[in-house]
This record gives C-alpha cells, sequence and structure tokens, in this order.
C-alpha cells in the first residue's frame, strides 16, 4: 500500500477494503483529518495502525469484526524560553521549533521568545533558524522552567548568504503580503556607494518602488511615501533617509532583520494605510567585543558591540559620517569661488547605541538612543566687490539647511509564565527640518547697511506608552494584545524674515507663532493566530483607535482577516481584508517626496484617511526547499485623500489655513504580483513582477473625472542575483525595469502681452500663458538600470577583511530626476527637458571586521 499526502480517514478508508474489517468511531470525539504519507508491504495490520494512530494518541480495540477507535486524553505540558546565538547571546526572532514526530510546533516572536504547549511524553524538539545549525532539544522534565536554546551560526560566508535550508516554508505561514528580511539578504545586495542598504532591498520586492533615481521614498501597492509605518525597535521613523534617499537611515549591520508588510496587516499594526516595515536591531553581544569599520569613497562606519557584564549587560554603538564636503570645501577655497572666508559643508551623520540588561531569566530591559542630520551649508564672502563712486562696500552670504531624527526607546520584557510574554515600551520620536538664510550688505562711504536675516522651522514629534502581550495557550492558538496611548505634537511651520540692519529692527515677514497643535491617539488591539482544522488557518484580529484633536474625536474600529488552505502537494491559497486608517498627513507639492515636506495632524475640515484592500494569492516553497513561487491579486480604496488645488499652494498661502488650501477625495489601487526565489545553492536571488493601477478622483480637480496618480507605474520587474565563487569572492546585480509615471503638461500655450494695459503696466516682458486640459495628462519616459557589485573576503586568525567594487548604474542610463519646460529663443519653441542626477557611479570600500 502506498499513500501520498492524505488524511487518516482516506488510509481507514484504504484498509476497509483491503482487509475486509470496520471501523467505528465518533467524529467528534476522533480526528482523523492528519495527512500522512505510508508506504507498507507485508507488514502485520497491528503494528501499522500502531503507527498511524500514535502521533494522534487514539487507541483502537477489536469487537468482532470492527475496530473501535478511541480518543486518549493525554497530559500536556508547557515548553517556553528564548532562541539565541550560541556565540554572542543575541536573540532570534522567527526562529522555528517543532516537534516532529506531532508534526507541531511555533516560532519565536520579534524578542526571541517561544512557547509551545504539547503532550507531556514528548521527548525532543528541534529548532532552527536561518543562517545557524538546527539542533535537537531534549526536554525531558524541562516543564516549567524558561529555557535558553544556543544555535550555532554557520561558519563560512557562503553558508551564511545561501542559507534557506530551515526557513519556514512560506506555505506554512497565515501571514500574506510580508516579506521577511534577514541581514544576510541585505548584505549581499550591490552596494551603491559601498552601502548595504535595508530600504534600497525592500525597493527590489514586487508591488513596491522608490520614485525617481536620486529621491527618497517608499512607494507601497500605489501609496504615498507618508502612508508607511516604519518601525525601529518598535519606535516609529517619520524620514528614513539620508542625502535625498541616497542613504538610509540605519547603518545596515546593526541591523538584526527587517519585516516589510505590504497588506493583511496583523492588528498589532495601525496607522498608516500601505505597508508597515518593522525593523529589528541587534542587542550586542553578551560575551564577547567585536566590531567593524569601513572605510569607501563618500563615508566611513564603524561598529562595535561586546559586554557590560558577561551575560547580563551588553551594549552596541554604531556611527556613520559622510565627509566629500571637507574635500569640496578645501576645493572650492583653493579656487577662490566662496572668498577667503567662504565655507561649503554637505554631509550626513548618524550615531546609535543601545544598552540591553538581563535582571532574571524572566526581566529584561533595553534602552535604545539615534541621532542622525542631514546638513548643508554654503557660506560666501567675496574677497572684494566692485566699488562705486561713494566708494568700497562688504557683502556676505549664508545659506544653511538642515533635517534629521531623534529617537529614543526604553522597553522591557517579562515572563509572567510558561505561556504568557509582555513588552512594555516607552518611546520618542522627532523629526525636524530647519532653513536659515543671511545676508549682510555694508558701504562704509554712505553709511547703508542691510543685514537680512530669514528662518524656516518645522518639527513633528510624538511620546509613546504601548504594553503588547505575547500569550500562547496551545499550539492552534497564538493570541496577541494590548494597548497603546500616543501624544503627537505639532509645529507645521515656523517663519521669520527680518531686517538686522535697520533700528529698530523692521520684521519683513512673520508667521504665527502659535499654530502649536496637540493630538492623542488611543489603541487597542486583539489577534489570534487559529489552526480551525487541520488545513484550515486563520489569523483573526481587530484594531480599535481613537484620535482627539482641536477639541474633535475620532474614532475607528478596523477588523482584520487572514486565512490559508493548504491544497496537495503543499500548495497553500491565502486570501485576507484589512481596514486601516490614518490620522495624520503629509503636505507635498506635486513632485517627488523631500525632507521639507510637513507634518499635519487631521483637522476639522479634513478627516482621517482609510483603506480597505483584499487580497488572495497562492504560494509555495518545492520540496528541496530551493524555490519559493508566491503569486498575489490585491484591491485597494482609499478615502478622504488630500491634494493641494493648487500645486504652489503649499508656498503661497499662509500654512495655518492649510487645510483650506487643499481638496479631499477618493482612490484606489489595485494589481497583481508575482516572484520565484532561488535560495540554495551557489546562485540565489529573485525575479518579481508587477502589474500596478492607481488612481484618484477629486471633486474639483480634472473636471471630477478620475485620473492616474503620480505613483501609477503600469509595469514593474526585478531581477537580483547573487553568484558565490569559491570560498572568498561573491558577486551580486539587480537590474530594474519600471513603466513611466504620469505627469501634468500643457495642451496649449499663449504668446502673452508684457504691458497689458496702463493701469496694469506689468513687467514689459512677454511671457506665455499655457493651458491645462487635465491632471497627470502625460507618461514620463520608462526607467530601467543595472546595478552590479564585487566582493572580496579573507578571514585572518582575528579578523576577517574585505574589498567591495559596486557600479551604480552601470551602462549609465540617464533616468530622470525631474522634468521641465525649456525654450528655445531661436526657434522659438518649449520643449519638455529632464534633469538627470545619478549617473553611473562606482566605488570601492574596504571594512574589517573583529
Amino acid at each position: 500500500m502506498v499513500v501520498k499526502d492524505q488524511p487518516l480517514r482516506v488510509v481507514c478508508e484504504i484498509l476497509e477494503k483491503g482487509y475486509g474489517i470496520h471501523f467505528s468511531y465518533s467524529r467528534e470525539l476522533v480526528d482523523l483529518s492528519r495527512k500522512v504519507t505510508v508506504t507498507a508491504y507485508q507488514q502485520r495490520l497491528k503494528s501499522l495502525l500502531e503507527e498511524l494512530f500514535a502521533p494522534d494518541d487514539i487507541r483502537f480495540t477489536r469487537v468482532g469484526d470492527q475496530l473501535v477507535l478511541q480518543q486518549v486524553k493525554r497530559t500536556t505540558r508547557t515548553i517556553s524560553g528564548y532562541v539565541q546565538d550560541a556565540v554572542s547571546g543575541e536573540k532570534l526572532p522567527g526562529a522555528t521549533i517543532y516537534a516532529p514526530i506531532l508534526k507541531q510546533g511555533t516560532t519565536t516572536n520579534q524578542y526571541g521568545f517561544f512557547s509551545l504547549t504539547t503532550v507531556k511524553d514528548t521527548n525532543s524538539l528541534i529548532i532552527s533558524y536561518v543562517g545557524y545549525e538546527p539542533a535537537l532539544l531534549p526536554v525531558d522534565g524541562q516543564a516549567n522552567r524558561i529555557l535558553l536554546v544556543p544555535l550555532q551560526p554557520l561558519a563560512s560566508l557562503q553558508e551564511v548568504v545561501v542559507s534557506g535550508t530551515d526557513k519556514t516554508r512560506i506555505q506554512d505561514q497565515t501571514q500574506m503580503s510580508k516579506v521577511h528580511l534577514p541581514l544576510a539578504a541585505v548584505q549581499s545586495m550591490p552596494k551603491l556607494l559601498g552601502e548595504a542598504d535595508v530600504m534600497r532591498t525592500l525597493q527590489s520586492m514586487p508591488g513596491v518602488g522608490g520614485g525617481m533615481d536620486g529621491a527618497g521614498g517608499l512607494h507601497v501597492r500605489g501609496g504615498s511615501p507618508d502612508q508607511n509605518l516604519i518601525l525601529m525597535d518598535g519606535t516609529p521613523v517619520f524620514n528614513f533617509s539620508h542625502f535625498f534617499g541616497v542613504y538610509s537611515l540605519l547603518n545596515a549591520e546593526v541591523v538584526k532583520s527587517a519585516d516589510l508588510y505590504k497588506g493583511a496587516f496583523p492588528a498589532r499594526f495601525g496607522g498608516r494605510l500601505s505597508s508597515v516595515v518593522d525593523i529589528s536591531l541587534k542587542d550586542g553581544d553578551m560575551r564577547h567585543y567585536h566590531g567593524d569599520v569601513a572605510i569607501g569613497m563618500i563615508s566611513a562606519k564603524f561598529n562595535v558591540e561586546g559586554p557590560i557584564v558577561k551575560d547580563k549587560t551588553s551594549f552596541i554603538v554604531s556611527a556613520r559620517r559622510s565627509y566629500p564636503d571637507l574635500l569640496y570645501n578645501a576645493t572650492l577655497k583653493t579656487d577662490g569661488e566662496l572668498g577667503r572666508g567662504g565655507a561649503f559643508y554637505a554631509y550626513f551623520y548618524d550615531v546609535n547605541a543601545k544598552i540591553n540588561h538581563i535582571f532574571s531569566p524572566k526581566d529584561r530591559i533595553y534602552l535604545s538612543l539615534y541621532k542622525g542630520e542631514d546638513n548643508l551649508l554654503i557660506k560666501s564672502v567675496p574677497d572684494s566687490i566692485v566699488p562705486d563712486a561713494s566708494g568700497r562696500a562688504a557683502e556676505s552670504s549664508r545659506f544653511q539647511l538642515g533635517w534629521g531624527n531623534t529617537i529614543g526607546g526604553l522597553r522591557w520584557n517579562h515572563i509572567y509564565n510558561t505561556r504568557l510574554f509582555s513588552n512594555v515600551s516607552l518611546n520618542y520620536s522627532q523629526y525636524a527640518f530647519r532653513t536659515e538664510y543671511e545676508f549682510k550688505y555694508k558701504m562704509p562711504a554712505t553709511g547703508q547697511a542691510s543685514d537680512l536675516y530669514g528662518k524656516y522651522f518645522s518639527r513633528m514629534k510624538n511620546i509613546g506608552l504601548k504594553a503588547d502581550f505575547d500569550f500562547r495557550p496551545r499550539p492552534s492558538h497564538a493570541v496577541r494584545f494590548g494597548g497603546a496611548v500616543i501624544a503627537h505634537y505639532f509645529r507645521p511651520g515656523l517663519m521669520n524674515l527680518s531686517d538686522k540692519g535697520s533700528t529698530p529692527v523692521i520684521p519683513l515677514d512673520t508667521a504665527k507663532n502659535w499654530l502649536n497643535i496637540r493630538g492623542t491617539e488611543m489603541l487597542l488591539y486583539l489577534e489570534d493566530d487559529w489552526r480551525l482544522r487541520e488545513n484550515l488557518y486563520a489569523n483573526l484580529g481587530v484594531h480599535a483607535s481613537g484620535f482627539v484633536v482641536e477639541g474633535r474625536f475620532y474614532q475607528s474600529l478596523q477588523p482584520r482577516l487572514g486565512l490559508r488552505y493548504m491544497l496537495p502537494r503543499n500548495w497553500a491559497v491565502k486570501a485576507s481584508y484589512t481596514h486601516m486608517n490614518q490620522y495624520i498627513h503629509l503636505l507635498s507639492s506635486a513632485g517627488t517626496s523631500l525632507p521639507t515636506d510637513i507634518w499635519v495632524p487631521s483637522t476639522q475640515r479634513v478627516a482621517p484617511m482609510l483603506s480597505r484592500q483584499v487580497a488572495a494569492g497562492i504560494a509555495k516553497t518545492s520540496t528541496n526547499n530551493a524555490f519559493e513561487f508566491t503569486l498575489e491579486g490585491y484591491y485597494k480604496t482609499m478615502y478622504n485623500m488630500i491634494e493641494y488645488s493648487n500645486n504652489s499652494a503649499m508656498i503661497t498661502q499662509p500654512l495655518e489655513r492649510w487645510d483650506e488650501n487643499v481638496v479631499i477625495g477618493k482612490g484606489w489601487s489595485y494589481g497583481g504580483e508575482a516572484m520565484i526565489k532561488k535560495q540554495k545553492g551557489t546562485t540565489t536571488g529573485w525575479i518579481g513582477y508587477t502589474l500596478a493601477w492607481s488612481t484618484r478622483q477629486f471633486p474639483e480637480i480634472n473636471n471630477g473625472r478620475i485620473f492616474p496618480y503620480k505613483y501609477d507605474h503600469r509595469h514593474d520587474v526585478e531581477i537580483v542575483l547573487t553568484q558565490q565563487i569559491g570560498k572568498h569572492w561573491e558577486a551580486s546585480a539587480s537590474w530594474h525595469y519600471t513603466t513611466g509615471a504620469p505627469l501634468t503638461l500643457p495642451v496649449a500655450s499663449y504668446h502673452g502681452v508684457g504691458t497689458a494695459s496702463p493701469w496694469d503696466p506689468g513687467s514689459g516682458v512677454d511671457v506665455g500663458i499655457d493651458r491645462y486640459d487635465g491632471r497627470y495628462n502625460y507618461r514620463a519616459a520608462d526607467v530601467h538600470r543595472l546595478d552590479m557589485g564585487i566582493t572580496y573576503s579573507k578571514q585572518k586568525k582575528r579578523w576577517r577583511k574585505s574589498w567591495n567594487l559596486s557600479v551604480y548604474n552601470v551602462y549609465n542610463q540617464k533616468n530622470p530626476f525631474l522634468y521641465y519646460m525649456k525654450r528655445d529663443e531661436d526657434e522659438k519653441q518649449r520643449y519638455l527637458s529632464k534633469v538627470t542626477v545619478m549617473p553611473i557611479l562606482p566605488s570601492i570600500t574596504y571594512s574589517i571586521k573583529f
């Protein structure tokens, strides 16, 4: 008899026909739905039945020509603990704990904790994690104890990179529309200017876009950048880029893993419409001191970690700084372009620190801090100014631009018992933008003097207290619940322009200083990952939230549902429904996302954004776990979208009345995503394809007609390959192609007259008048780019060195950063021209790890 992947019930029916017997049992008491694979030749019926029924605790008794089946109640116990790196003590999120005989298992949460309730006579478990040797854990007499399960990391670079062997298969996860990104996947991507990058790796996934080359942004399934909830160890981040998106906010060496949710959001997440990026940072080595240093053409970085008290307290510190401005400053001073007292600075820096302390086997605390800024300064002091008849003149000017994040978090993990785990966190996050302008002019002979000073400042911050609980009552249920209170503080803009050279000082323009807005958000959530039947799994949840702002109370009840049904041959069918609310908005012009964009809360006139998304798909991992395939389709509706009625309104209108300068409408986003991924062998990588539509409708725009939005890219292709060459070499390449984005262009132009009438003399210069027929009525050129890199690594006795050579935009494709209308005065014609800011960029980086 040969039976492959069939329920026990089917095997019993085959045995009834073959042996002429009948099984008698109650379907309510005896469960025969477990799938089995049986190969038996000339085997005694009794031994075969004992082998089949033992894992399910079914006892059989012969009565005449019938076999009566009874379910034996067995006592259970709960096994819980942490899975950690055997070398550093780092906790491992997403590790798999599996009882092979019972075919039951669970995974560790984001803090490395697991809880598995199983039958009392279970004697061993298999523990596995990506990039680590699987371990067999004997569990005799281990009930009611907090276990520490160490896993040995795989030794060589090749094994780390291709370590998909013990990964939880995608068809075994109820969660859909999720991408799990371990550090090894980030490190194997081609490096732009020598830097591995978390966000750039996420942008290479189906359904995710990054905007124009040289512009930061994360556009997920037709959503805007402000619709992404980016969490760094549970603390939200409002701007996640340096150098206008060229670099990400974080040094990739301190990232443990990242999870991207494109839809089917678990109930514990809320506050954004399009995606959640949940980044877990390293905790620091509890046993040994080590770190790394890297020097590239643009920036340098280091990080170091180790124990403060061995096996009790650890730390990790990392820092980066770019330094081309030091070379430019020296060059400009030599050329004399900025004058003898002039200066030029354009750089970013970030510092990240974390302390991890274990109070007891049940209690540990984490303190994390982050500070990062981008700065631009241009100071000009000409050595001489052409004098007039009255004498000589002195002049100087200074322009400064800066933006950055300040983040802090305090977390307390506590284990109440073997089934209940909690994390209580207090976090702070601030994003601020500032710009200053100063112009000084002095003519001693006439006494003329001017000292103009202008400043613009914008800030958004929040303080949150959150409690999360993880309850594992039995293997068929994994329950999470919790709540939070978050205070949001908005200072959308403070502008001051004055002439300090006057006596008294003349205020030329001053924005109202009272434009400070506070909003309070409250939330509760409950979710359950529930095995309904042998082949049917569900993730059920609800997220309830409220937002108080300017005397107005908004509330929302957001249901979440995810379903998974297992088909024969390990195919899984998945479906989900998600409702999300967003209480904050990002004021942005029609162009790409910039650091100058301003965060504002919902108001009496502008209600919170909300979305409803349905998705369905299939997933499968090949029998040998070498290939992974996913196919998903989605449809998302969005309400209370905002858009400036006039593209220049953000500059020309007072900020305190911003909600009077926007229109409110609806949006739709729908499409399909496919990806095939190779995760074993010396050649790994993936191919992804996205077919998508993103549209908007506003009553006051485009005559009320639906139009394609600026994030509407019809086709997107991503190809990423990594090739291991021997023990020391690794090559990687990624190719990206996307169809052009919509643009708004005039359909006609009229010749204007500079002196229209005696009452309105005008400028005296003829001007053109454009006529527009609709919003986003033209498609830009398609965008494509090839990036390549090669890394040489060699292990020394006490340290490891590596050289990385990367080339961004290998064939120097002139992808657009922005478009503008250019006029040819000779031909009296205008042409559409583009600006390219990211040509071919080679880089070389040297790094050591010790």
